[in-house]
């Protein structure tokens, strides 16, 4: 399986369901859109869980920096813009570091699009401590996932605020990642690519259809999830995820795609900066084309959104103060400025 491949579709996913056009052209499709997130959260289910020790410092530390960074930058700019209170904004700001759910995120920055990264660092440290505590305690680990992923959505709003690092989407997935990986490399993968892409593929379409008719709303960002008391919601949503997630695993057993493989190199800093660009582009062709149809203006803001994202992440990628101060290899980058010109920023799951 093509990895590149696989994040650069995840991340154009992505940047569709941050589109605003898309909103008015497929609005059902998105109300429970949620297998390019589980995809991404996937992915590091596909390699050897790192060890918990000394080299999983800098690789964390690397994936969390920008949050914090960013954050930051985006909390000043609402002191300024919105006439937030400093000190207010620094409390929010601090919850915003220790929590990383999406509610605080988007109270603090007015956007809640950068709840991935931590979650994804809580979903590296619990399933590296998942595969290293011997086969008996990861089966009953994993059983009382699944069991507590019927109680996610309702216990969210309660108690999120208390919990480090985004974790609530981190429990939720690591199940339906377990089982995405288990399908794929025991029945999937051992078919051949067409016949398990068109499989996956037939069996996703009619299940989509059935959550797009009901209705449901899946958001596992702000953990806005079906539960116990949905069965069948529940049911239908984790399907989506998983089925798309399989759909999309055969489909990058083909090599094509060299723009989109690009972007999977590029997938964390396409996600840092796809929302502002995206907004410009938005702006500007509801005033420069205004008379297009939506189809075309999605399309053309979806492209350009891409493209530029990308052109600008390969810019960054120059920059050796940007290197050090916004993508750190580790502390000791940060601190010193050494090994910045050796480096580039490898994808979100390189190592995991």
């Amino acid at each position: 399986m093509n990895l590149n491949l696989l994040k650069g579709i995840l991340i154009l996913l992505v940047i569709v369901d941050h589109n605003d056009f898309a909103r008015s052209i497929f609005p059902g499709f998105l109300l429970g859109f949620a297998f390019h997130v589980v995809g991404f959260m996937t992915i590091p289910f596909l390699k050897p869980a790192p060890a918990l020790d000394r080299a999983m410092g800098p690789y964390l530390f690397r994936l969390y920096w920008p949050f914090v960074v960013m954050t930051g930058m985006m909390a000043a700019a609402v002191v300024v813009l919105d006439h937030v209170p400093a000190p207010l904004q620094a409390e929010r700001w601090l919850l915003t570091l220790y929590s990383g759910n999406s509610a605080v995120l988007k109270q603090t920055t007015g956007m809640a699009l950068l709840w991935y990264l931590p979650s994804f660092v809580s979903l590296v440290l619990l399933r590296s401590a998942i595969e290293r505590a011997g086969q008996p305690v990861k089966a009953l680990t994993i059983a009382l996932l699944c069991v507590a992923h019927l109680f996610i959505g309702p216990v969210a709003p309660v108690i999120r605020d208390y919990l480090p690092l985004g974790v609530l989407p981190a429990l939720y997935v690591i199940p339906l990642g377990y089982l995405c990986v288990w399908a794929h490399r025991r029945l999937f993968e051992r078919m051949p690519p067409l016949l398990a892409l068109v499989l996956a593929t037939a069996v996703f379409i009619p299940i989509k259809y059935l959550q797009i008719r009901a209705n449901l709303y899946n958001e596992v960002g702000f953990t806005e999830l079906a539960s116990y008391r949905a069965p069948g919601a529940l049911m239908l949503n984790d399907l989506e995820s998983v089925f798309g997630v399989l759909m999309l695993f055969q489909l990058c057993r083909f090599e094509f795609g060299a723009f989109v493989q690009a972007c999977g190199r590029y997938s964390i800093q396409i996600y840092l900066f796809h929302a502002f660009i995206g907004l410009g582009i938005y702006k500007a062709v509801l005033r420069f084309a205004p008379e297009l149809d939506v189809l075309a203006q999605f399309a053309i803001s979806v492209a350009a959104t891409a493209a530029l994202t990308l052109l600008l992440a390969r810019w960054l990628a120059e920059r050796r103060l940007v290197q050090r101060f916004l993508f750190p290899r580790g502390l000791h980058v940060l601190l010193k400025g050494e090994s910045v010109s050796a480096h580039r920023m490898k994808p979100l799951a390189a190592k995991s």
